[in-house]
């Protein structure tokens, strides 16, 4: 009996015990300032999540704190080592977050967490910097330009320019009216809607557009393309994976589509001209739409007049079968 006692109270103060590990003190810190629209909030952080929301009268930063430790004490002692700097200049708001740590990214206490929830006016500018965290922006009336080497970036309707970048992540954008760079080292893209020009590239993921009205580059070496609806010149690549577009207007000048790991599909509108070049070297290339063809064609290449001619479209494979399609 005696053994049984002591079994349940080694249970009960090991079940205490993990509770005291996991425990966890919140210290937030809330700054507003009153700026005018069109302004820019700066966020320059050595670690932490941060999320912007638009539609606010001012700004508004809440800095979330979260020691993952059951002593306050030790608690403190973590959030002095982060330290934060709020600087309003006019309409514009400058935040310093700096983490006094080692730099190394090995090095960062994960018994500190911290994120960043920042309320903007609509029409207003961000440019965000994190080192250790997500990236998400809603709807602004505004340019983007955010880099993260530790996370997720993931965008809204961006009505200005956007610039965005991540080491370690996916990036997804809801849609931009105007040019628009996105780019990862370690991760998928995934953009809706764009009007302006889209520069997109990636070094370990897919690509998935679903309308490009304006001129597209995307480059993956590591995953498939895939373009819904696009509207303009394309130059797309792939290392690793399959090349899937709709061509849906009369492109200004001439698109490129090569793989070197799967094929190709391109469908094309009925009143869309142009110049094919298709070639590949690891399958056959077929042709469901009527074209005029230039010169000896063979199962591997095709080379001829689509609806009259119009600009080239060159398509390689080095992986796989090509085709057009209505």
């Amino acid at each position: 009996m005696r053994r049984i006692r002591y079994a349940a109270l080694a249970a009960v103060l090991g079940l205490v015990s993990i509770s005291a590990a996991h425990a966890a003190i919140e210290s937030p810190v809330h700054r507003s300032f009153n700026v005018r629209p069109g302004g820019t909030i700066t966020i320059d952080a050595d670690l932490g999540d941060i999320k912007v929301t638009s539609g606010a009268s001012n700004v508004s930063v809440d800095v979330i704190r979260r020691a993952k430790v059951s002593s306050q004490s030790k608690a403190n002692e973590l959030f002095n080592e982060l330290v934060l700097t709020f600087t309003p200049e006019g309409s514009n708001v400058r935040i310093r977050a700096k983490y006094d740590q080692p730099t190394s990214w090995f090095h960062w206490n994960n018994d500190l967490e911290v994120r960043f929830v920042v309320n903007v006016p609509s029409q207003y500018n961000v440019d965000l910097k994190t080192s250790g965290g997500d990236i998400t922006v809603s709807d602004l009336n505004g340019q983007a330009k955010v880099n993260t080497s530790g996370g997720d970036v993931a965008l809204g309707h961006i009505a200005g320019a956007v610039d965005a970048h991540t080491s370690g992540g996916d990036i997804s954008m809801a849609g931009s009216q105007a040019n628009a760079l996105l780019s990862t080292s370690g991760g998928d893209i995934k953009v809706d809607n764009t009007t302006g020009a889209l520069n997109v590239k990636t070094s370990g993921g897919s690509i998935d557009i679903g309308r490009a009205q304006g001129d597209l580059k995307a480059h993956t070496s590591g995953g498939s393309i895939e373009i819904g609806d696009a509207g303009g010149i394309i130059d797309a690549s792939t290392s690793g994976g399959s090349i899937k577009a709709r061509l849906s207007r009369q492109p200004r000048g001439e698109s490129r589509l090569s793989t070197s790991g799967g094929g190709i599909t391109v469908r094309v509108a009925s009143n869309v001209g142009l110049d094919i070049d298709a070639h590949t070297s690891g399958g056959e290339v077929d042709s469901e739409v009527p074209v005029t063809i230039l010169g000896k064609q063979d199962d591997s290449s095709l080379n001829g007049k689509l609806n009259g001619g119009g600009p080239k479209l060159v398509l390689r494979s080095s992986g796989g079968d090509i085709r057009l399609q209505k």
